[in-house]
C-alpha cells in the first residue's frame, strides 16, 4: 500500500473510515458501524465502500461481528475481479 501498511489499513477499517486512490478513482472506506440493542449487545455491524468517482456503492454487508466484516471484504473480488489484497499495492492511502 503506497502510504501506509496494508495490515495497518485493514486493523483501523474496524474503527475508522478511510479514503484510498485506486486506478485513478477515490474509494471511501465506511469503517465497520455498529448497532445496538438496548443492553449494549452489538446486534449487527455494518461495512461499506464507494467509489466516490463515479458515485457507486462498490460493497456493502451486514454481519454479526466486525471480523466478519472485515473477513468478508477481504476475500471479496470488488476490483475488476480482485480482492484488497490482490490490488492493496497500487492502492494510496490517503487522508481525505
Amino acid at each position: 500500500m503506497i502510504d501506509g501498511k496494508a495490515t495497518d489499513f485493514i486493523d483501523k477499517l474496524y474503527y475508522e473510515d478511510h479514503y484510498v486512490v485506486y486506478n485513478g478513482d477515490k474509494y471511501f472506506f465506511n469503517g465497520c458501524q455498529t448497532s445496538k440493542d438496548n443492553t449494549g449487545k452489538i446486534t449487527s455491524v455494518l461495512l461499506e465502500i464507494y467509489n466516490l468517482s463515479i458515485g457507486k456503492t462498490v460493497f456493502s454487508i451486514i454481519k454479526s461481528s466486525a471480523t466478519e466484516c472485515i473477513e468478508a471484504f477481504e476475500d471479496a473480488p470488488i476490483w475488476n475481479g480482485k480482492t484488497f489484497w490482490d490490488v492493496e499495492s497500487q492502492m494510496q492511502w490517503v487522508d481525505e
